[in-house]
C-alpha cells in the first residue's frame, strides 16, 4: 500500500523591498521552506522502510500460512474472484489464515487432551502393572518355596527310598533265614529196620531188664544216645505226610518218643500196626522228636 503525500511546496518569491522587516520575512520563509524539505524527505524514508517491514511480515505470514496450509484436515477456502482491491484479498487470505491457525489450535489442543488421557492410561497402566508385579513377584516365590519343598520331599524320598531298599533287603535275608528256620523246623528224619540191623547200625540200644546168669530178661529196646544221622532217611514235614512200610504184612513198633496215638495205620495192635505211617497233623506227631525209628518185628 502506497500513501501519496501532496504537499505545496513554498516559493520564495522575490521581493523587492528595502526594509529590514520585509527582509526578515523573506528570510524566515527560505528557513520553512528548506526546514519543509527536510521533514518531506524523512517521511519518504520512513514510508519506504514501512512498505520493507509490511513486505517482510507478508512473507513471512505468507510463509506461516503456506506450512500450515499443508496440514491435512483443516478448512480450505477458495479466494474470492473479483475483488475490488488487493487490501481486501490481503484482509480475505488473513481472515483465513486465522481460521485455519484457530482450526490448528483446536486440533492441537485436542490432540494435548488426548495425550494427557494417555498418560493417565498409561500411569494407571503402570500401577496395575505394578500390582501384577507384585502378584507375579509372590506367586514366583509361592513357587520357589514349592520347588524347595519338592526338593526336600525329593531328597526325603530318596533317603526312605534307600532305606526301603534296605529293609527289602534285610527282609529278603530275613525271608532266607526263615524260610532256611522252617525248612530246618520242618526237616526230620526216619529209619526203617529189624531189631538187630538198627542195632547194629547204632540207632537203638537195650537198656533195664533184671540181668540173670544166663541172659538178661525184659530188656526194653530204646533209641541210642547218639544217633547216626547218616543212616536215616531225611523228609521235609511240610510235604511229606506219609513213611510208606517195606512189608505192609508184618507188624511194626515205633520205638522213639512219636506216638502212634498221632498217626493213622491200615491195623494197629496196641504199640503194633501194620500198613503205611499217615500223619495227619505234622506238628502234633514231630514235637516230641525228629527222628522216626521203625523196628520190624
Amino acid at each position: 500500500m502506497h500513501r501519496h503525500l501532496w504537499f505545496i511546496p513554498l516559493i520564495a518569491l522575490p521581493i523587492a523591498c528595502s526594509s529590514p522587516v520585509d527582509r526578515a520575512r523573506a528570510d524566515s520563509a527560505q528557513a520553512l521552506a528548506a526546514q519543509q524539505r527536510v521533514m518531506m524527505e524523512k517521511l519518504a524514508a520512513q514510508r519506504d522502510s514501512v512498505s520493507r517491514v509490511l513486505g517482510d511480515a507478508d512473507s513471512f505470514i505468507g510463509q506461516i500460512d503456506k506450512s500450515i496450509s499443508r496440514v491435512k484436515g483443516l478448512p480450505v477456502e477458495h479466494p474470492k474472484k473479483n475483488s475490488e482491491s488487493g487490501i481486501e484479498d490481503q484482509l480475505h487470505q488473513r481472515k483465513a489464515m486465522l481460521r485455519r491457525v484457530d482450526a490448528l489450535v483446536a486440533r492441537a489442543r485436542e490432540t494435548s487432551r488426548q495425550v494427557t488421557e494417555l498418560q493417565d492410561h498409561q500411569t494407571q497402566l503402570l500401577a496395575e502393572n505394578g500390582k501384577l508385579t507384585a502378584e507375579t513377584q509372590r506367586l514366583r516365590d509361592s513357587v520357589d518355596a514349592a520347588v524347595r519343598r519338592i526338593a526336600e520331599m525329593d531328597a526325603s524320598l530318596d533317603q526312605q527310598a534307600k532305606t526301603i531298599a534296605a529293609l527289602e533287603s534285610r527282609i529278603d535275608d530275613l525271608g532266607k533265614e526263615i524260610g532256611a528256620a522252617r525248612a530246618a523246623y520242618s526237616r526230620a528224619y526216619y529209619v526203617i529196620g529189624t531189631e538187630s540191623e538198627l542195632i547194629q547200625k547204632g540207632v537203638v540200644v537195650k537198656e533195664g531188664g533184671t540181668n540173670l546168669l544166663i541172659k538178661r530178661i525184659g530188656r526194653t529196646l530204646v533209641p541210642a544216645r547218639e544217633l547216626p544221622k547218616d543212616v536215616f532217611t531225611a523228609i521235609d514235614t511240610r510235604d511229606v505226610h506219609t513213611i510208606e512200610i517195606p512189608d505192609t504184612a508184618r507188624k511194626y513198633q515205633i520205638v522213639s518218643r512219636q506216638s502212634l496215638d498221632d498217626a493213622k495205620v491200615a491195623a494197629r495192635d496196641g504199640a503194633y500196626f501194620r500198613g503205611p505211617l499217615e500223619i495227619p497233623e505234622a506238628d502234633r506227631f514231630w514235637s516230641s522228636s525228629r527222628y522216626l525209628i521203625i523196628v520190624q518185628r
